[in-house]
């Protein structure tokens, strides 16, 4: 289950807020691979990454302004890795059109291995140094 613990808060609601949306979306991924039940999980899946897409460049828009307006000195670097999310969650996208029943699982495995590594990673490290 995912979900925004206390080492992932930053102190900054309006970041706080949109991480917990971006959990939201993983634990979206996270449920559907649990669930057995489900046969064809492409379409939910592919509602999923869509979100993820949409979710993540508006909250990127968002983070992105609010360190501008704080002179925030490593905003650059924070560009650069906002973007490099996006570009992958592109790749992830791609894959959706070679999605198949046998491989639904694996894909969603791949999207939360991902997200999981850059939740951990961008938000304990690179977020936290936003003030």
């Amino acid at each position: 289950m995912y979900e925004l613990k206390s080492q992932y808060l930053t102190g900054m609601e309006m970041i706080d807020n949109h991480h917990r949306r971006i959990f939201k979306l993983a634990d979206e991924a996270y449920q559907l691979l649990k669930d057995e039940n489900m046969l064809f999980k492409d379409e939910k899946l592919l509602n999923i990454v869509k979100g993820l897409q949409d979710y993540t460049k508006y909250h990127f828009a968002e983070e992105e302004t609010y360190m501008e307006s704080i002179h925030y000195l490593d905003l650059d670097s924070q560009k650069n890795q906002h973007q490099g999310f996006i570009e992958e969650l592109d790749k992830l996208n791609q894959e959706m059109d070679q999605i198949s029943l046998g491989n639904q699982d694996e894909l969603i495995l791949k999207i939360l291995n991902y997200l999981t590594s850059w939740l951990q990673n961008h938000i304990e490290i690179s977020d936290m140094l936003i003030k």
